[in-house]
């Protein structure tokens, strides 16, 4: 089972995606965001004239924007409806504040999506790291634990040895 890279997901879904860095901002935004706080944001989706567009941020790590973009596409995917949608001055639709139930399903395709648990059962089965199963799949290795634990893969392996 090959990994899914959230990028040619995203051209599939027609889901244009930029780092900050590759928009342009007013330098202080840009400062804020990318030079004094980036650790307060890791992407955000915006609508404009029936286009999706991702814009992540450009100081986290390739593992991290790969989880955040595929947050993104998986509340896209599911046809969530933002809690707080803002129209900026030029019209260009911002959406932000999904419910809690929202994020959570997000977060929970998105990380299937790129950790799918048959991969997981398999790869873990084999003996091969948590480590060594996040760079394959190109995500962290606290999404890859998390993804473990929360599919009981960990556990059927720890099972099926004592059987």
């Amino acid at each position: 089972m090959a990994p899914l890279c959230p990028w040619k997901f995203a051209d599939t879904l027609k889901v244009m995606v930029f780092d900050a860095s590759e928009i342009k901002l007013e330098p202080e935004h840009a400062t804020q965001l990318l030079e004094v706080d980036p650790d307060s944001w890791s992407g955000m989706t915006l609508f404009d004239e029936g286009v999706h567009v991702v814009v992540l941020n450009s100081t986290h790590r390739r593992t991290r924007q790969a989880a955040t973009l595929m947050h993104e596409l998986a509340h896209i995917t599911l046809d969530h409806i933002p809690a707080d949608v803002t129209v900026s001055p030029s019209g260009l639709v911002l959406l932000s504040d999904y419910s809690p139930e929202q994020e959570d399903e997000a977060d929970w395709l998105g990380a299937a999506l790129l950790l799918p648990e048959q991969a997981l059962l398999r790869d873990r089965s084999r003996g091969l790291s948590i480590s060594d199963i996040a760079a394959a799949f190109g995500v962290s290795e606290p999404l890859c634990q998390w993804r473990c634990r929360m599919t009981g893969v960990e556990k059927r392996i720890a099972l099926r040895a004592r059987m």
